[in-house]
């Protein structure tokens, strides 16, 4: 193997072991139209929705990139918290942690003999029933 192919393999292996991604899946629809908002904004609830009225709008889920990711928990509420910013969600309510074994399409499968599985956590989208913009302005 090339210098090149091998520095170009090292990378994408770093690339491909680090971080968090995220889906997304809508459950109802909006109360109010949404926007994005800036990620210290958006409340991440830990042991249970709020009281105040609201909507779950969707179910975020965030998972290490890849088995090779050092990514910790802090790293995955805070994926959990930028999704919901980018989408307009007041909170993210957590829902519990996930973890499953690698797939046949997961690189690291390929990479090592005993690939470890991926972590994650999950969370509902949550809007309130009253906007606040709204209520700001009177």
């Amino acid at each position: 193997m090339s210098m090149k192919a091998l520095a170009s393999f090292v990378a994408f292996i770093g690339i491909a072991g680090c971080g968090t991604s995220t889906r997304t899946t809508l459950v109802n629809p909006t109360p109010h139209a949404m926007a994005p908002r800036p990620p210290a904004t958006v409340e991440i609830f830990t042991s249970g929705a709020p009281a105040r009225p609201h909507v779950d709008v969707a179910v975020i889920e965030a998972e290490e990139s890849s088995g090779l990711s050092l990514a910790d928990t802090s790293d995955m509420l805070a994926a959990l918290r930028e999704r919901g910013a980018k989408m307009g969600c007041d909170g993210v309510v957590l829902g519990g942690a996930s973890s499953r074994d690698p797939g046949v399409k997961d690189v690291e499968t390929w990479l090592v003999e005993n690939p470890k599985g991926r972590k994650g956590f999950y969370g509902t989208c949550i809007v309130y029933l009253e906007d606040r913009s709204a209520t700001a302005s009177r």
